[in-house]
């Protein structure tokens, strides 16, 4: 048996959510005409006709209906052949089904009373995206789309979803189409909000949750790495310095806390310069170890140039 995909379990969501008010029944009817309908003409007249892409978008469909208006309609079962067999489902709807919002329909913009209504939007935003959406498994990519025939239809809800929601969004041409993309992990969590598949939401969150928390971790520990490989480096280099003093002047004929300190270096190799900092008599600040550590180095250098001898 084929594994549910992440975008079939947004849909199953979606179709199993509640029928609410006539407005709002009205607001995700208009999103999936927005998305699929088309006027088409026969010997009996003008009929508006949508083709679903699968069983269960047209269950939730025909609910859909039946909660708003009681006129006769045409179904019919019609199969694709993508990557595997699937059924779709067209219903032919007549005229007398788009009387209360014909206008909107025919029309590019967003309806007005849709537009001034967050929760309305979110129905119609819901219609469309089971009409004609998608979303890839969070596990790999955030990415959400919603196709459709019209640029600037999806332009218009690119610029809502950004000057009501603050959710950013791409509208970009494919082969066939035009499709608009939402591809960040918040605007993606947000956008399956506002439509109502909370639990598809919550899905996300605790994914990127999960990535930020390793993200954080891996950092963490590149971060000690480099620094280790960088204290590594820095004594070795100091070491070397304390063994050509020894070797041609000798530690004792450094100043006090010069000598301290080289003692202490070649004793605790491991150590870090705050660390050393903490052994001396009276304690030192890192800065303080640094410091003097810089003048054991320089005097190793003038020692191999010949300048001190």
């Amino acid at each position: 048996m084929r594994k549910m995909s992440f975008s079939e379990r947004i849909r199953y969501e979606l179709c199993s959510l509640q029928i609410s008010t006539l407005n709002e029944v009205e607001a995700e009817l208009m999103g999936f005409m927005k998305a699929k309908g088309v006027l088409r003409l026969s010997n009996e007249g003008t009929f508006a006709s949508i083709t679903l892409p699968n069983i269960q978008t047209a269950r939730r469909f025909l609910r859909l209906i039946d909660a708003f208006s009681s006129v006769e309609h045409e179904t019919m079962v019609v199969q694709t052949q993508r990557l595997w067999k699937q059924r779709g489902v067209q219903f032919n709807l007549p005229m007398t089904f788009l009387k209360n919002f014909q206008d909107e329909f025919l029309s590019e913009e967003i309806p007005t009373k849709i537009a001034n209504d967050a929760v309305l939007f979110g129905s119609f935003l819901r219609g469309l995206y089971l009409a004609c959406g998608s979303v890839i498994d969070p596990n790999i990519s955030y990415h959400m789309e919603i196709a459709c025939s019209s640029q600037n239809f999806l332009t218009q809800i690119c610029r809502f979803l950004k000057d009501k929601f603050g959710i950013e969004s791409k509208v970009w041409q494919s082969r066939y189409n035009y499709k608009l993309s939402i591809r960040r992990a918040n605007d993606l969590i947000e956008t399956l909000n506002l439509i109502g598949a909370i639990e598809s939401a919550l899905v996300v969150e605790q994914i990127m949750q999960k990535r930020s928390v390793a993200s954080d971790v891996n950092r963490s520990m590149n971060f000690l790495s480099a620094n280790a490989d960088r204290i590594g480096i820095s004594t070795v280099k100091q070491v070397r310095a304390i063994e050509i003093i020894d070797q041609q002047i000798g530690i004792d004929s450094l100043e006090d806390d010069l000598k301290k300190l080289a003692k202490l270096r070649i004793e605790n190799e491991d150590l870090s310069l705050r660390e050393l900092g903490e052994m001396m008599e009276p304690k030192m600040s890192k800065s303080m170890v640094y410091a003097r550590m810089r003048k054991i180095i320089q005097l190793a250098d003038k020692i191999e140039r010949g300048q001190v001898k």
